[in-house]
């Protein structure tokens, strides 16, 4: 009996230090059908299961990365030309805090799904669900696409048009941000 109660005592003294397994904080999936839209001083942004996101909300998960932003449609010729240089680029900086992100601007969801996804855009692809009328589209005059956008680590914008992925000049904006 006194084998127990001084096993009993030794786990409990040991397990006292140790804190609990954290779980990490899950914020909760809102579908876009749910979601507060009424303000076009945000870009709501769906993804393929129609779950709802801003843009400022995902810049903020990416806080510390670099952000490069495409602004693209699947009908759009030129945009699907800048695919592959995209891909080269995010294989570059894989191991590095650069997040690509893929906004369409599509109005047929379907056409986006089919065209993200036969670019292998599965990761960090949204709809954009308020275009041409959110903010950052007004302000900075996105009538046209390709469009790029960088972000820096504290998810400004720093160049509401950046280069496009083949230009060898966007590594060398990339590279710089990251050193600082």
């Amino acid at each position: 009996m006194r084998t127990i109660i001084i096993l009993l005592t030794a786990v409990l003294i040991t397990s006292c230090g140790q804190k609990a397994a954290e779980t990490p904080d899950k914020k909760p999936v809102i579908k876009f059908a749910e979601a507060d839209i009424s303000s076009n001083e945000i870009v709501h942004l769906t993804d393929f299961e129609d779950n709802y996101y801003s843009l400022d909300q995902i810049l903020a998960d990416h806080k510390g990365k670099i952000v490069y932003l495409d602004v693209w449609a699947s009908w759009c010729g030129p945009c699907k030309v800048m695919m592959p240089y995209s891909e080269k680029l995010q294989e570059k900086y894989k191991d590095k805090e650069v997040v690509f992100l893929f906004v369409s601007i599509d109005q047929d969801i379907r056409k986006w799904e089919q065209s993200a996804k036969s670019f292998n855009l599965i990761e960090n692809s949204f709809l954009a669900r308020n275009y041409p009328k959110a903010k950052l589209f007004q302000d900075n005059n996105v009538s046209s696409i390709p469009r790029y956008m960088l972000f820096d680590k504290n998810g400004r914008l720093v160049d509401d048009n950046a280069r496009r992925p083949s230009d060898k000049d966007l590594e060398t904006t990339i590279d710089a941000f990251l050193a600082l």
